[in-house]
């Protein structure tokens, strides 16, 4: 700091003093609202300062500094919420915005796009017409107006939009990106890439079009390119939490776990990461020594990853940590029978009291163990394999049921996947599975969630597939039930799923179809799986099509049933 911005520092210093003894003496002085709650701005204390101002001019509402500033501090305000995701705040702070200047083309813009992120869309598309209609001329109501069309589901109308921004001004980036995120929404990468490769070509420090460029580049498996796009987001904009974390998604696929890792911190800034930061009141570890320390390690993200993420935990325990595992209500049993040394917990909001009596010293998100226990491929050779237990009693009980069903050996078979976005990728419908379904000496036993009569009756009709539905396992409700049932087989066929992840857990042996882009902790290639050795991965050769992945599961299943 120089000696004139000390200085400046000192002056400021001293007039907020003064203008907090005159509010002290005079509460409803107007001049002192209004120069602490300029200092507030300064400081970026905006909803600080948006009171204060707003006091002034409650207090004198015809001097026009006192609304000219009063609406800074709320354009201020909203950006903040905007920025930590807290679009409730911002909507109503753009709300007093307008109130105050009503038909403002600025606040209905951000107003817009603030009940598009809300899931508001109708309302979102009213406040970008209103835009529209008090400046015909700008391209951005109509961008806004495009957003809201996509949160609609209204792909061709927000197209249109975006095209009318670009027609009102052909460098206006930002419908740019916007129309490569129409196209890439609809499953054109190449159309996606060329929209952004624009709008950075006229803003070549468009963070956000450099980002997109990399999803794209990740959709069309060019993941060097994708890499380096979104480096450059981040050269861009160093703080660009979604850059990071898409990074992180490349260089795990590419095996490498030590920077992706690192990169993957920044999942809790982001403002669609589907797990929030628990508010504990203790350090974060950051790989120090655990010998005789208690950490608590607490679960995010969805139960299939709360499993996969539990691989470290042996590692944790063997190092000589007192564990402290907060984890799904459904998965406490099992990872209590599972990790016996540890003090397992259910999640709950407010935590369980048994935590803050527990002396913690550290305390970790279930994934952000990998950045020091799964730093590497080599790191992954601790894992045993099997490091979740299902309950032995019911297991020998569905085991003894299905070998009811005919001599042979009891085969899970799952075929969906329930990803919102790209479950219909990773599915492979049971009209594929003839070379398997139709296998002599084999009980096939229905592993698959959510509904299944339909699919299974159009199995048996097509080509005389027999698949065993058991009624009294309900893996969305009852996980004790999913995993025994998981453990009574001899092998599990399935898509890309969470069953996957419970067999792994368990060490059974699973063949895995994966889709053509799978996810990033299958690794770009080959058929092991460096979470689980129990899995064997067969890849699909082309986008959408699964006749080189079944017809060599079939022969690895010839090869299994030869030898068991």
């Amino acid at each position: 700091m120089t000696n004139l911005d000390a200085a400046a520092e000192a002056k400021l210093a001293e007039i907020e003093t003064i203008a907090e003894q005159v509010l002290a003496a005079q509460p409803e002085n107007a001049d002192a609202h209004h120069a602490l709650g300029l200092i507030r701005m300064r400081q970026a204390r905006w909803r600080s300062a948006a009171g204060l101002l707003q006091s002034a001019r409650n207090s004198e509402p015809g001097r026009p500094e006192f609304t000219r500033n009063y609406l800074h501090a709320l354009n201020g305000l909203a950006r903040f919420e905007i920025d930590k995701g807290a679009y409730g705040e911002a909507r109503a702070a753009l709300a007093q915005a307008l109130n105050c200047r009503p038909g403002d083309t600025d606040f209905l813009c951000r107003m817009s796009f603030v009940l598009s992120r809300m899931g508001r869309a109708h309302e979102a598309l009213a406040a970008a017409q209103l835009a529209i209609l008090g400046a015909t001329e700008l391209p951005e109501p109509e961008d806004k107006a495009g957003l809201a069309y996509l949160a609609m589901g209204k792909s061709g109308l927000a197209v249109q939009a975006f095209g009318r921004a670009v027609d009102k001004d052909p460098g206006y980036a930002a419908a740019h990106v916007n129309l490569g995120n129409a196209s890439l929404g609809a499953g054109d990468a190449e159309t996606a890439a060329s929209h952004y490769d624009r709008a950075i070509n006229l803003d070549p420090a468009n963070a956000q079009a450099f980002s997109n460029l990399g999803l794209a580049r990740a959709a069309q498996h060019r993941w060097t390119d994708a890499e380096n796009a979104l480096r450059q987001a981040i050269k861009s904009d160093p703080k660009f939490p979604e850059a990071h974390f898409n990074l992180s998604r490349i260089l795990l696929m590419e095996g490498n776990y030590e920077e992706g890792w690192i990169e993957n911190e920044w999942r809790w800034k982001c403002h669609d990461f589907p797990s929030s930061w628990r508010q504990f009141p203790y350090p974060q570890w950051q790989g120090e020594p655990l010998k005789g320390r208690r950490v608590l390690v607490w679960s995010e993200q969805g139960i299939g990853d709360e499993i996969m993420f539990a691989n470290p935990i042996p590692d944790l325990l063997a190092s000589g940590a007192e564990l402290v595992l907060e984890c799904n209500d459904r998965l406490a049993p099992i990872f209590q029978r599972s990790f016996p040394d540890a003090a397992v917990v259910a999640r709950s909001d407010p935590p369980s009291g048994l935590i803050d009596g527990a002396g913690i010293d550290y305390q970790a998100p279930m994934a952000s163990l990998c950045t020091y226990l799964r730093s590497s491929k080599i790191s992954f050779t601790a894992n045993r394999g099997r490091y979740l237990e299902p309950e032995p009693t019911r297991v020998a009980e569905l085991r003894t049921r299905y070998q009811a069903l005919g001599p042979g050996l009891n085969i899970g078979i799952c075929w969906r996947s329930g990803n919102p976005i790209v479950g219909h990728e990773r599915s492979a419908p049971l009209g594929l599975w003839r070379n398997i379904l139709t296998r002599a000496g084999c009980n096939f036993i229905s592993l698959q969630y959510g509904e299944t009569a339909g699919d299974i009756e159009a199995a048996r009709i097509a080509y005389g597939a027999d698949v065993y539905v058991d009624g009294s396992v309900d893996p969305l409700t009852n996980a004790e039930d999913w995993f025994a049932q998981v453990a009574a087989m001899d092998l599990v066929i399935s898509v890309d799923n969470s069953t996957i992840q419970v067999s792994g857990a368990q060490g059974i042996p699973t063949f895995t179809l994966l889709s053509s882009a799978p996810e990033w902790r299958f690794g770009l290639a080959g058929h092991d799986h460096d979470w689980h050795p129990s899995i064997q991965v067969f890849r699909q050769s082309e986008p959408g099509n699964w006749d080189d992945a079944f017809t060599k599961l079939a022969g690895a299943f010839q090869i299994f049933l030869g030898i068991h």
